[in-house]
């Protein structure tokens, strides 16, 4: 540029430079010539610009494109449900489809040729097993009586073991035979024998055995019999497997296992769950589906619909329907697991407790208003606003949440008639177990006598619970048909928990008696507790007695289910001990942060009161205090509480009966602006 006699100046706009060059009239041309090598298209400003002018076209452009951004960010905003209907639509589509083809069985040569490999599968199966077992024989005979084939090995020689041994064939051939005691079978080493010899001659089966199992007799005799037992296993496993294809096959197949022949390859069957009280709208609008979508009338001649008359509990999924305040608490029930078909859901005991814990952590009558107006909002409100993160929180999403909010609310404040008596930390009502109380002159007081009666109530309550929680560890084992397992284990498991928590109580160690005898508001209890106390000696010996009852059991159905998948005995052992021994201490006193967590929120609200009162409740300084502090701890021990709360039911209850492993059914819903489809 400078050969040019021109100068350069960078200019910044916004986040991009520009140069501005200044050249004489002379070097336009070989600028150009320059700008033409780099690629470049500069923007010649005319001689007579004006500046004013400039500024002033600027300006009306920039209006025009934030008006432009406006106008389209509103037409978004108005468009928004209309294409999130489309693309939840086409997603629904999409599923519903690929639901429905994973769902078809198809009939036909297809189906025959699934059955015929399984069974060409199990005989392949079966015909190595009976090999193995007549070779693991052999090897056993050889074992036991010490013969040795491996010496032969000389000469060129072959070992089999044969069912009925053919004498013609074996006539004239050099050999070694041996009888084994109490079956038909025979060990034959023929030596040097013919290289064109059709061993299926020499008997009625014949097995050889390879010389690798010949060097090393015993270890062969392990090797053989650890296949033989996974061979079996495995027998028993696609066996089960051809049964319950059958049974499935025929129950939603139009033509069944004995049709397959009869039918040509493009015709499926389509199975699925519906809820028996919708069966005659399902059938109706099938129907009106075929019509409507202008099915073949043949095809719609040949459609049928076929129930099943049972299903398969450890298939059936699980579908559960309470009023809407009790539905709510499945968010909470089903992160930990769904409920298998035949277990008792604890849906209903979430409900009923995890509120009541929450507001038993949670007392105070202003944060559990707050709360419940929170959970309110989260349920009732649709927020359709520009504003994206309320749209976000209040637009429906959370509107479960809101009831579970609600209800948390709703028992902190019955709660606080009985644990604080407190508004926002300011004691205006009356409490029978208050924790804390501000004198007169601001100074806090730990109602000692309430504290124990809240600790000594939790671990009672605890205790309640676990042994409701072993009550239905029993009734899921009967339900789901190991009736044995129900009365002979589960029910005397409830019994050791119950007499050695008992016999830990009486001897202080579960300390509900120690703390209640310690304060006169839980005198009523007094008698039940020095009875406990005089019988501990009771417990004891019955909680010995129902483990011996125990390791009996464990005994018995180690020698019942012994090799049957599924059955642990180490698993029982657990039971006994990591799941029922030590939570008798421990877990039971795990309840006691029902109390601990609502003495610190007793003690945080009477704290932040004193301190606003110090510096005067009408003050700026003083409001600002009781509203700082009020919020950081209707926040930090809201959240704690719900933590908690999560805990002693996922940890110290569900861990006890629930497994959490089944399916849940999930019908097709489709509630749009355009579009309602519903498939249960």
């Amino acid at each position: 540029m400078a050969s040019y006699g021109s100068e350069t100046i960078p200019i910044k706009v916004q986040d991009r430079f520009y140069a501005l060059v200044i050249y004489p009239e002379w070097a336009r041309q070989g600028l150009l010539n320059v700008y033409k090598l780099f690629n470049a298209t500069p923007l010649e400003l005319p001689a007579g610009l004006d500046l004013g002018s400039v500024k002033e076209r600027l300006a009306e452009l920039e209006g025009k494109l934030v008006k432009a951004e406006r106008e389209f960010r509103e037409f978004l905003v108005k468009v928004s449900d209309r294409a999130y209907s489309i693309i939840d639509l086409s997603e629904a589509v999409t599923s519903i489809v690929r639901q429905y083809t994973d769902s078809a069985i198809p009939e036909g040569k297809e189906v025959g040729d699934k059955v015929s490999q399984m069974l060409s599968s199990m005989n392949e199966m079966r015909s190595r097993i009976r090999e193995l077992e007549a070779v693991h024989a052999a090897l056993e005979y050889m074992v036991k009586t010490g013969l040795e084939l491996g010496g032969l090995s000389r000469l060129k020689s072959r070992v089999f073991v044969i069912r009925g041994i053919n004498e013609t064939a074996v006539r004239g051939l050099m050999y070694v035979r041996r009888d084994i005691e109490g079956t038909d079978l025979s060990i034959l080493a023929l030596i040097e024998p013919p290289s064109n010899l059709d061993k299926s001659t020499l008997g009625g089966e014949v097995y050889e055995i390879s010389q690798d199992y010949l060097v090393n007799v015993k270890s062969a005799y392990e090797l053989t019999g650890r296949e033989f037992v996974d061979l079996r296993a495995r027998l028993r496993d696609l066996e089960k497997e051809y049964e319950e294809f059958i049974k499935d096959f025929n129950e939603v197949s139009t033509y069944g296992i004995e049709g397959i022949d009869k039918v040509s390859g493009d015709v499926v069957t389509i199975a699925g769950y519906v809820k028996e009280s919708l069966s005659e709208k399902f059938d109706d609008m099938l129907a009106s589906l075929l019509t409507r979508l202008a099915v073949d009338a043949k095809v719609r001649k040949e459609s049928k619909v076929a129930y099943v008359k049972e299903i398969d509990p450890e298939k059936a999924p699980t579908l559960e329907e309470y009023p809407k305040p009790v539905d709510a608490f499945k968010k909470i029930t089903y992160m930990y697991g769904v409920p298998k078909y035949t277990e008792i859901s604890p849906v209903p005991l979430t409900f009923l407790l995890f509120s009541v814990f929450y507001g038993w952590m949670y007392p105070d009558l202003g944060h559990g208003l707050i709360l419940s107006l929170f959970g309110y909002s989260l349920y009732k409100s649709r927020y359709r606003g520009p504003n994206s993160f309320l749209r976000s929180i209040f637009g429906g999403k959370y509107s479960e949440w809101g009831l579970i909010f609600l209800m948390a609310g709703i028992w902190s404040m019955v709660f606080t008639f009985v644990e604080s008596g407190t508004i926002f930390g300011i004691e205006v009502l009356p409490a029978p177990l208050r924790l804390v109380h501000v004198t007169r002159t601001n100074a806090l007081e730990i109602l000692t006598d309430s504290v124990y009666a809240v600790l000594a109530l939790a671990i009672i309550v605890g205790i309640i619970v676990l042994l409701l929680s072993f009550a239905f560890k029993a009734t899921n084992a009967y339900r789901e048909g190991e009736r044995d397992l129900a009365y002979g284990f589960y029910v005397p498991l409830f019994f050791f928990f119950l007499f050695l928590v008992l016999a830990l109580a009486g001897a202080n160690f579960v300390p509900f008696i120690l703390i209640g005898e310690q304060t006169p508001l839980l005198e009523p209890l007094y008698g039940v507790f020095d009875a406990i106390k005089g019988l501990m000696i009771y417990w004891a010996y019955a909680a010995i007695a129902f483990l011996v009852i125990l390791i009996a059991s464990m005994m018995y159905f180690k020698a019942k289910y012994r090799g049957v998948p599924g059955f642990s005995l180490a698993q029982l052992a657990v039971e006994i001990g990591a799941e029922t021994a030590i939570p008798s201490l421990t877990n039971t006193i795990s309840f006691m942060r029902l109390g601990i967590i609502a003495i610190m929120h007793a003690v945080f609200t009477a704290m932040t009161y004193t301190w606003a009162a110090s510096l005067g409740l009408l003050t700026p300084a003083g409001i600002a205090v009781l509203v700082i502090f009020n919020l950081l701890i209707i926040l930090g021990e809201g959240f704690v509480a719900f933590v908690q709360s999560l805990r002693l039911h996922y940890y110290e209850m569900y861990s006890k009966f629930f497994s959490g492993t089944g399916v849940l059914f999930m019908p097709f819903t489709l509630g749009l602006r355009w579009v309602r489809l519903f498939i249960s």
